[in-house]
């Protein structure tokens, strides 16, 4: 191969690897993003719809495996039942807080505990995405923080990072429907324009660099918090993941 040809390949290769970064930190990738009912094809689409690259062990007792796996918006609705703003706000800011953890892109689900709000949208994200869980004590809940504000910590280092939303990015109508339909004087069209008002939201959002929406720090003084859950035991399944093989 002659030194023209070498670097026209080196080119290809370097550039490849750049778009593959891009895909991981922020843009929609790989995986499935085909449109469903529940799925609305402009959320697949959108440049900044968040992407998790994910690693886990082979088996109850198995090492790490060798591959990654994929989750997208997609995933995360079909786990928590419905597409919402707060499940594409907490997906956004888990985005941001991994990729200050993991700067190469690739999530640890077995090196991860994580703080968050007991709201059904922020918490089913947190669970998911991170791998921990209440019943082991990984997931801890404290409802003094808001829906998509989490404590991440890389348990092997105990490095934590803080992340929440910033205020100013919240549409001051979303909160007035919401605030109107909890308080049991509303209508049912006042449904239907609160889900297209939390539609728009999430769509805002995903259409521009997803740091632009978040607060993220480093929380060196953090300290774990107890559990909320009764001590059921710890999870097992991944001490094995360093084994060396034959």
């Amino acid at each position: 191969m002659n030194k023209i040809a070498a670097s026209a390949l080196c080119l290809i290769i370097l550039s490849a690897v750049a778009i593959h970064a891009a895909d991981i930190q922020n843009h929609t990738g790989s995986g499935d993003n085909k449109a469903e009912w529940y799925f609305p094809a402009w959320l697949g689409k959108s440049p900044y719809s968040p992407v998790f690259q994910v690693r886990d062990t082979e088996n109850k007792y198995g090492r790490y495996t060798k591959e990654t796996k994929t989750i997208t918006i997609k995933d995360l609705i079909k786990f928590h039942g419905h597409f919402c703003g707060g499940l594409v706000e907490s997906a956004g800011s888990l985005r941001v807080a991994f990729n200050t953890l993991f700067p190469d892109g690739i999530i640890d689900r077995t090196d991860l505990r994580i703080v968050s709000n007991n709201s059904a949208c922020g918490a089913d994200v947190a669970s998911y995405l991170t791998g921990a869980r209440a019943r082991f004590g990984s997931h801890v809940i404290d409802n003094s923080l808001t829906e998509s504000e989490f404590y991440v910590q890389q348990i092997s280092t105990g490095r934590t990072v803080h992340v929440k939303l910033n205020p100013a990015m919240y549409p001051k109508e979303v909160k007035t429907q919401m605030r109107k339909i909890e308080s049991g004087m509303f209508e049912p069209k006042d449904i239907n324009l609160f889900q297209e008002l939390q539609w728009a939201y999430a769509k805002r959002m995903v259409n521009k660099p997803l740091k632009e929406s978040f607060i993220v720090r480093e929380a060196k003084d953090f300290k774990w918090p107890g559990s909320t859950c009764k001590d059921l035991g710890t999870r097992k399944d991944n001490d094995y993941k360093n084994t060396p093989t034959q």
